[in-house]
C-alpha cells in the first residue's frame, strides 16, 4: 500500500529538516522576548497631576505616576489627616440668599356674627395694641345683656330677702292664717252647730214659701193652651229648683264634714304653721346656698353675654401695620372669619446653611444683610436663633438673622443676601 503525500514528509530526512528550522524560529523570539512588546501591551500613557498646595506657599508639581517605580506604586501610602481635610479660614464669609419676613404675622378674625358697621383701618395703616380695626352690630347682644342683668337682680333680691329679718306685720298675717285654719278644721271636726242647723232649716222653709207661692200662680194660668210659655211656668220651676237645693245644704249640715273635708282643713293648718315658723326661724343653709347659688349663675351668664358684647369691637392684638384688609363696611362677618391682617414692625431672614458650616455658627455672630431696593447700602445684622435639626432633604440647617437696628428700609417679601462673618 502506497504512502499519500501527507504521510510522506512526516518521515525521513524531510521531516527533520522542518524541525529544525521550527527551532531556530524560537530561539530568535525568545531572545528578543524582553524587548518585543506586541501592539496590545503598549505603556499607558501617564496622567498630568496639578500642583499641590504647600504650607509655605509655593506650588510644587507633583510626582507623576510615571516618575514612581511599580513597588511604590503598590505600596499604601500614609495619609495626612490635617492636610486632607479642607481648611477653613478663621474669619471666612458665606453669603446665602433668603427673604426678608416679619417676625410676627397675625390674622385678625371675628369672633361674633354680625354686620360689619365701622371699619377704621386701611392696607398700610400703623396700629397699636388695643386699637379699635372694626365694630359689628352688636343689638341682639345688648339685648341679651340686658336680659342677663334682670336675671342677677331678681336672684339677688331672693337672696336678700331670705337673709332679712321678718317684719311684725308678716309674723302677725302667718299667725292670722294659722287660727283661721285651725278655727276652720275645729268646726269641721266637730260638725254642725244649732245655729248651723237652724240657718239651714230656715233656708228650706224660705224654698218652700217660694214654691207655694208660685204655685198659686201657676193654678190660675194653667188652663191656658201656651202655659209652658208664660212666666209663672218657669217662676214655679225655679222656685222648685231652690227647694231641693235648700234641702241638700240642709241634709250636709246635718249630716256633717266627711273625711276628706277635714283632711282638706288639717292641711291648710299644717301650711299656715309651717310659714309661721319659717318666719320666725328664718331660712334654712340649704336654702341660702340654693339662692346664693342661682345668684352665682346669672352673674356667669352676665359676664358671657358681656364678653360676647365686648368682642363686637375687634381690636389690633399687637402693634404692626395692617398688609391686608378682607371686609367691607356692610359685609356679613362670621365666627372664625379672617378680617384683617397685621405684620410686626419687626423683620427677620431665614437662610438655609450647610451641615459642614455647622461649627462655625454661634448665637450673636456678625452678618451682613444686603437686598436689590437699597444696592449701595448694607445693613448689619446678627444670628438670633439656629434651628435644633437638619432638613433630611437638604441637609441644611436654618438659621435664623435679624437686623442690629430699626430699619425700616427692610421690609417683608424683599430679597436679601446675607453674608456670615466678618
Amino acid at each position: 500500500m502506497s504512502e499519500t503525500p501527507v504521510s510522506s514528509w512526516r518521515s525521513g530526512p524531510r521531516r527533520f529538516s522542518w524541525i529544525v528550522v521550527l527551532l531556530v524560529v524560537l530561539t530568535a523570539l525568545l531572545a528578543q522576548g524582553c524587548s518585543m512588546q506586541l501592539p496590545w501591551q503598549a505603556e499607558p500613557t501617564p496622567t498630568p497631576v496639578l500642583p499641590s498646595y504647600q504650607p509655605n506657599g509655593e506650588n510644587q508639581p507633583a510626582q507623576t505616576a510615571s516618575e514612581t517605580t511599580p513597588a511604590e506604586r503598590a505600596a499604601p501610602q500614609p495619609v495626612d489627616a490635617a492636610a486632607a481635610a479642607p481648611a477653613v479660614a478663621p474669619n471666612s464669609t458665606s453669603s446665602y440668599n433668603g427673604e426678608i419676613v416679619p417676625v410676627q404675622q397675625v390674622a385678625v378674625v371675628g369672633e361674633v356674627a354680625g354686620r360689619v358697621l365701622e371699619l377704621t383701618v386701611d392696607i398700610g395703616d400703623v396700629v397699636t395694641a388695643g386699637q379699635l380695626l372694626l365694630r359689628v352690630d352688636s343689638s341682639i347682644l345688648e339685648a341679651q345683656r340686658e336680659q342677663a342683668l334682670a336675671g342677677l337682680i331678681a336672684a339677688q333680691s331672693q337672696v336678700d330677702l331670705l337673709l332679712s329679718d321678718p317684719e311684725a306685720a308678716d309674723l302677725a298675717a302667718a299667725q292670722a292664717a294659722v287660727n283661721a285654719a285651725g278655727a276652720g278644721y275645729q268646726r269641721a271636726v266637730d260638725g254642725a252647730t244649732d245655729e248651723d242647723l237652724t240657718m239651714a232649716l230656715a233656708q228650706v222653709r224660705q224654698a218652700e214659701a217660694a214654691v207655694n207661692v208660685s204655685q198659686a200662680a201657676y193654678n190660675q194660668v194653667k188652663g191656658n193652651p201656651n202655659i209652658g210659655m208664660l212666666p209663672q211656668s218657669m217662676q214655679l220651676q225655679q222656685a222648685t229648683i231652690g227647694l231641693e237645693a235648700a234641702r241638700a245644704q240642709y241634709e250636709k249640715v246635718a249630716k256633717g264634714a266627711t273625711n276628706d273635708v277635714i283632711a282638706g282643713a288639717y292641711a291648710q293648718v299644717t301650711n299656715a304653721r309651717a310659714q309661721l315658723e319659717r318666719l320666725e326661724r328664718g331660712p334654712k343653709a340649704a336654702q341660702v346656698r340654693a339662692a346664693e347659688a342661682q345668684v352665682k349663675q346669672a352673674e356667669t351668664g352676665l359676664y358671657l353675654t358681656q364678653l360676647q358684647l365686648d368682642k363686637a369691637a375687634v381690636k389690633a392684638p399687637m402693634d404692626g401695620v395692617v398688609a391686608q384688609v378682607q371686609t367691607s363696611v356692610g359685609s356679613m362677618a362670621g365666627p372664625g372669619a379672617p378680617l384683617i391682617v397685621l405684620l410686626s414692625h419687626d423683620v427677620k431672614i431665614l437662610i438655609p446653611v450647610e451641615e459642614n458650616q455647622i461649627s462655625s455658627l454661634a448665637l450673636g455672630n456678625p452678618a451682613t444683610i444686603q437686598v436689590d431696593a437699597w444696592p449701595d447700602r448694607s445693613f448689619a445684622g446678627t444670628i438670633t436663633n439656629i434651628a435644633p435639626n437638619l432638613d433630611p432633604a437638604t441637609r441644611t440647617v436654618q438659621v435664623t438673622v435679624r437686623p442690629v437696628d430699626a430699619t425700616p428700609e427692610l421690609e417683608p417679601g424683599m430679597s436679601v443676601s446675607v453674608t456670615l462673618g466678618e
